[in-house]
């Protein structure tokens, strides 16, 4: 039995969303305030019979409770029944459907409430729902409470917001699109799901404290476990409590052997030759409230978990609790949820790499499923590409999308640990290191240039594809609707023989010839979908753009004749050229081969023959590190600073 999707209606930023759910583990990602923790505090409400705040329901709902007060006010004789249908349905209501697929082995005794009369495939829906016990009652009373004469829809909302809670409950049912389904008892719904949540913010050691261990709860839980299969060693501890405290911990060594071995299957403690162990500061009136400890052995040496350090406390307290759940659920055949939020806090990428395996192998024995929320691009890199979720807000509502990738290329790409795009608003694609390495110092002048662009305040990343391999990104990148700039290359070629015969394509200058055309995919295949270097020479800017998307290439910059360079050093070159004869001294990677040179215009004249030369001999990197070492009063190129300005925007 799994949850394969869940919808959210008319909750916070869970306007309207659908979710599908994977297996085992579904990963949600997205940026800050997007919606990620709105998914699990449903989860949470629903499974807990919490009642809603007003801030609750969405602000995309607001108008309707506008227009079910209209509907009724409205009302008359003739059209009552009809109106009612309509009030029915546009009352605001919280919902959360869960559809469940099960199948002939599974408890046929928790499912059988949750059938309709109509189902006759292998999944059911349940609808939790948090509306009105009767809305007729709800508005009568609200419209008692509204003076005529002061009425709006903001005195409406307010009136609202007030009373509605008396008239609000939560219910759950069986969900069929053509019949109506009675209320269940509840206790049907949590047989049927469980659910354990592990929250973001986590503390173990609340300042210095002595008498603070938020893991001696997770211990009296492992005890509660233990104490309910094996009643004797229960006593047995108990009666070690008279003997003396050498004696408690050995006992509780053993007793928790099991507990604390599970630690190792998820790398810890690691490096070094630390060991885990238990003390303890029992008394007889509370057994495990807040004295038991984990301590660290080191020789002789035993240290509290008050000494350790935050991303180890953060991994024990999580995997604590990870041993408790699947403890809880190993028998069980129902729905068992497990929902970890943000668990990268304070702890390095590779325990981060790591943790969705880990937890992966340690719960494969039982039916779960694991949603994780995360912030992490580690995280993300091992996770399987078709568990993400991305949550985009858009105009306070969010959409979710699911990560479908058909690119082998890009599915294996993201699992080397390349995902900061999804937590960015813009995103940059380059071709080289060069660009790379130089991007800070492009936004730095562009910034003392133009005072208005702030590209250093957003959330930008940058990604070095090479030459060939942008286009891939674009199936990623229109799932994500990022702004993205692509710096390439007008990479000019001149169709020729070779002396086998054979057609080929070598490198030409750029001049404006009817014979030469681009090598560059990017330019052929996406845009500006042309091969001919006389028409990208040509091309009015417009046609660069597609969608979010917009590509900065090299451009001659003269009108009355053409100068423009085939790759970022020789456009470089060609825009500085000033600085190249000012500088040709400094620069360790061409300064040989600029000896001969003898004035500024001999520079702009041999541009084409300079970058070969750093083509030839790999002195591209060295070429970048020239420039970051002399930034003086180099301009940036005229494509990346056009490109760039359009990005900031």
């Amino acid at each position: 039995m799994k949850l394969t999707k869940a919808k959210v209606q008319n909750f916070r930023l869970l306007h309207n969303v659908e979710m599908y759910f994977n297996e085992t583990t579904t990963a949600i990602v997205g940026k800050n305030n997007s919606g990620k923790t709105s998914l699990t505090t449903i989860f949470y409400a629903f499974l807990n019979s919490q009642k809603f705040d007003f801030s609750d329901f969405s602000l995309g709902s607001h108008k309707s409770f506008t227009q079910a007060y209209e509907l009724y006010k409205n009302q008359t004789q003739d059209n009552e029944e009809q109106t009612l249908k309509e009030i029915q349905k546009t009352i605001p209501k919280i919902q959360l459907y869960l559809t469940i697929k099960y199948d002939e082995n599974d408890n046929w005794a928790l499912i059988k409430p949750f059938l309709t009369s109509l189902d006759d495939s292998d999944e059911i829906t349940v609808l939790c729902e948090y509306a009105p016990k009767s809305t007729l009652k709800f508005l009568e009373e609200l419209s008692k409470l509204i003076s005529e004469i002061d009425f709006n829809n903001k005195t409406l909302l307010q009136k609202i917001s007030e009373y509605y809670q008396d008239y609000y409950e939560v219910s759950i049912r069986p969900y069929s699109e053509s019949e109506e389904c009675n209320n269940v008892n509840r206790a049907y719904f949590e047989k049927l799901v469980s659910a354990k949540f592990i929250n973001a913010q986590r503390v173990l050691a609340d300042g210095n404290s002595e008498n603070n261990s938020k893991l001696s709860k997770v211990f009296h839980n492992q005890f509660d476990n233990r104490h309910e299969k094996d009643e004797s060693t229960y006593n047995q501890l108990l009666n070690a409590l008279s003997s003396a405290n050498k004696n408690i911990e050995e006992q509780l060594l053993g007793f928790f052997e099991e507990f604390t071995g599970h630690f190792l299957q998820f790398g810890f403690p690691g490096l070094g030759n630390e060991k885990v162990t238990l003390k303890s500061q029992l008394k007889p009136e509370n057994l495990f409230k807040d004295n038991v400890r984990l301590f660290y052995s080191l020789g002789d040496n035993q240290f509290s978990e008050q000494y350790n350090g935050l991303g180890y406390s953060n991994l024990i307290y999580i995997i604590a609790q990870v041993i408790d759940f699947y403890n809880q659920v190993l028998e069980s055949k129902n729905i068992n949820l497990i929902f970890i939020e943000e668990p990268e806090a304070h702890t390095h990428p590779q325990m981060q790499s790591v943790f969705v395996k880990a937890i992966g192998n340690f719960l494969k024995d039982i039916n779960y499923q694991v949603i994780l929320t995360t912030h992490s691009s580690h995280i993300l890199a091992g996770s399987d590409p078709q568990s993400i979720r991305y949550f985009s807000k858009k105009e306070n509502q969010t959409t979710v999308k699911p990560l479908a990738l058909k690119d082998g290329f890009l599915k294996q790409y993201l699992t080397l640990g390349i995902c900061d795009l999804f937590f960015a608003d813009k995103a940059i694609l380059v071709e080289g290191v060069v660009e790379r390495m130089l991007f800070p110092v492009f936004v730095e002048k562009l910034e003392k240039k133009y005072p208005d662009i702030k590209l250093s305040e957003q959330y930008i990343t940058l990604i070095e594809v090479g030459g060939a391999y942008a286009n891939k990104f674009k199936e990623l990148l229109e799932i994500l609707e990022l702004k993205t700039l692509i710096i390439t290359d007008i990479d000019s070629v001149e169709k020729t023989k070779s002396e086998k015969n054979k057609t080929v394509y070598k490198k030409a200058k750029v001049t404006n010839s009817h014979k030469l055309t681009t090598s560059n995919t990017i330019l052929k295949d996406w845009i500006p979908k042309k091969s001919s270097i006389q028409q990208l020479l040509s091309l009015d800017e417009t046609f660069k753009i597609e969608g979010n998307f917009r590509v900065a290439y090299q451009k001659n910059i003269y009108p009355t004749r053409v100068k423009c360079g085939r790759s970022f050093e020789e456009s470089f070159i060609i825009d500085n050229f000033e600085y190249i004869f000012k500088n040709k001294n400094n620069l360790e990677s061409i300064k040989n081969f600029l000896k001969s040179y003898k004035n500024n215009s001999e520079i702009k004249n041999n541009s084409y023959d300079i970058q070969e030369y750093i083509g030839k001999y790999d002195k591209k990197t060295d070429f970048a590190f020239d420039l970051l070492l002399n930034k003086g009063d180099w301009k940036v190129p005229t494509y990346i600073e056009e490109g760039l300005k359009w990005l900031a925007k």
